[in-house]
């Protein structure tokens, strides 16, 4: 693994605890027994190892399996131990899961509080890019955690809770970090908010599009971007600290989807050579088939469920197509559709000439959080699918770049920075935007990011 690059100046760190959390933050717990074996709860050495191996076996299985499809079996199995065993630290998956999700917050928490004064010289510069490493390195130990995160926060409220409270709590620590901003106090926790929903996709975007092609988006240089954009949304452009003189690199390839994918996309939903009741059986299907998978995400949705919610029968579902994996990306080809047809409408970006183009840019934000919010469910589900199907990722990748080059153009008069590596970040910008509904403060913040700390202006 190649080690990240540490931002400049920074003093060494103290080593790492022993929980895995990264350098410079420290986070410890307690190890008890649950009920009924909670008459002797505390635990020794062996027991600690224990559980640390049951909690190292199911990162992994979640990362392999995903939250739905993760079983206490395979769990045990790979951390050689008995479901008794198992049973004394925690009551089930979901238990294990709310402990790693735990582990996250901790450590991400006791980050926040290792910041150092957000400043709008280079010290604040450099303070920014420790914080977004330390954060790196928390979701590349736990990926398959922020990865199952949606799916089980859709059906644990623990996790969902938890979640907020946290998040609440993140904003608040960063604001704390503030010396000053220009931002106006009511629009800068919205903006702080949207910053760390955007942190973990942008990280998860470069690791997707590095596995696709290697060398291409190298952790520091996303890392870099992503420091550069927190820091102009917070203090504005600044050159020699947050703008840096534009990278002139061969530009990246462009990544291809598979023919299956292509295919998918190149179709109508509703084929024209259809009768009345041929559209309404094939739309009636697409409608049931994304409630379905949103629902019981990819690996629990059989196609008994999707032809029971649709009114039709089999055959008409294998008319239409060969197999759930088919129909899932039949799917995902109209949900980037959907979401292409809204990049297609965005204004101008960077030559478009400032604060006259603003009100066009929160009108087109909601517009875009209209639509995506509607497919951004189904998008999990693809992930979920490419879980098992590996053959799929090559569609992920290349969804991500296909939005990619079309942030480019956007950010590409600008004459500073690393257009290509914050396209990227600007894509995880817009996705977690779009991730759910979002009210007047949200489409607020999501503007100035854009126009502050992607667009400097």
């Amino acid at each position: 693994m190649t080690p990240r690059r540490t931002a400049p100046e920074q003093v060494p760190p103290p080593p790492a605890a022993h929980d895995g959390s990264p350098p410079g933050v420290a986070v410890t717990g307690s190890v008890l027994r649950r009920a009924p074996f909670s008459g002797n709860p505390q635990v020794g050495a062996r027991g600690h190892r224990t559980q640390q191996r049951i909690v190292d076996a199911a990162l992994r299985v979640f990362g392999e399996e995903g939250y739905h499809q993760c079983g206490v079996a395979r769990i045990t199995e790979l951390a050689g131990c008995s479901r008794v065993s198992f049973y004394q630290y925690f009551s089930g998956k979901d238990d294990v899961f709310r402990h790693l999700a735990g582990q996250v917050a901790r450590q991400l928490s006791a980050s926040t509080e290792a910041l150092g004064t957000l400043t709008p010289d280079v010290a604040g510069w450099t303070a920014t890019r420790a914080w977004v490493t330390r954060y790196a390195d928390v979701h590349e130990r736990y990926r398959p955690v922020f990865r199952a995160f949606h799916a089980a926060a859709e059906t644990d409220e623990a996790v969902a809770g938890g979640s907020a409270r946290v998040a609440e709590r993140d904003v608040a620590g960063i604001r704390s970090k503030l010396a000053t901003t220009a931002l106006p106090p009511r629009q800068l926790d919205p903006v702080i908010a949207l910053l760390l929903e955007c942190l973990p996709r942008a990280l998860e975007d470069g690791a997707i599009l590095r596995a696709a092609v290697p060398d291409t988006y190298p952790e520091p240089r996303v890392d870099d971007a992503l420091a550069d954009v927190v820091h102009r949304t917070l203090f504005g452009l600044r050159a020699g600290v947050n703008a840096r003189p534009t990278t002139r690199r061969p530009p990246p390839p462009a990544l291809e989807f598979g023919p299956s994918m292509r295919r998918a996309l190149q179709h109508d939903d509703e084929p024209h050579a259809l009768n009345a009741a041929g559209r309404r059986a094939l739309r009636a299907l697409l409608d049931a088939g994304r409630d379905t998978f949103v629902a019981r995400g990819y690996h629990g949705t059989r196609v008994d469920d999707i032809v029971a919610v649709a009114g039709v029968s089999h055959g008409a579902f294998y008319h239409y197509f060969e197999s759930k994996q088919r129909f899932a990306q039949a799917l995902a080809a109209r949900a980037i559709r959907t979401v292409g047809a809204a990049f297609a409408d965005m204004p101008g970006g960077a030559d478009s000439g400032g604060p006259a183009r603003r009100p066009a840019l929160r009108r087109w934000l909601r517009r875009y959080n209209a639509a995506h919010a509607i497919e951004a469910a189904m998008f999990r589900v693809w992930l979920d699918a490419e879980l098992h199907d590996t053959t799929l990722n090559t569609d992920s990748a290349a969804a991500l770049d296909w939005g990619r080059r079309r942030m480019v153009r956007f950010l590409g008069p600008r004459e500073f920075g690393d257009v290509d590596t914050e396209a990227v970040v600007m894509v995880a910008l817009l996705a977690a935007f779009g991730a759910r509904g979002r009210s007047a403060p949200a489409v607020d913040a999501a503007a100035r990011i854009i126009e502050r700390g992607l667009l400097g202006r």
